[in-house]
Parts: structure tokens; C-alpha cells; sequence
């Protein structure tokens, strides 16, 4: 009987670009809560991307079977 293999606990190891993300990461996130400047960036650029549009659900015409000469 087939068994699922057992998955490894591998972890991978920090890099210094993962250490480097990070701290970019936490100099955004406190750039973001007390500089009002950046902020207002953000709402500003946020705003003026237009929405995505809505899908439309695709409508098909039913197929007209009946006696036909054609």
C-alpha cells in the first residue's frame, strides 16, 4: 500500500539578502507609521490607481435544433 513520504524538517539557511529584507521591511513599516509625508504617498498613489474592472460572466446563445432545411 502506497505510503505518503515523510516530510523533512529542512530548514534553510539565513542569508544576508533574508537579513538585509528584513530590515528593509521594519524601515518601511517605521517609515510608514511616523513620518505623516510617506503616508500621504502612499494614500496618494493608492488613490490613484484605477479599480480593477469587474468580470463579466460570459453569456452564450442556446443552440436552435429543430427541423430544418438548412
Amino acid at each position: 500500500m502506497y505510503e505518503i513520504p515523510k516530510k523533512r524538517a529542512g530548514r534553510r539557511a539565513v542569508t544576508r539578502e533574508d537579513v538585509e529584507a528584513e530590515r528593509m521591511t521594519d524601515w518601511l513599516i517605521d517609515a510608514i507609521d511616523n513620518n505623516p509625508e510617506v503616508r500621504a504617498a502612499i494614500l496618494r498613489a493608492v488613490a490613484s490607481t484605477p479599480k480593477p474592472r469587474q468580470k463579466r460572466p460570459t453569456t452564450t446563445q442556446p443552440v436552435r435544433r429543430g427541423r430544418g432545411g438548412r
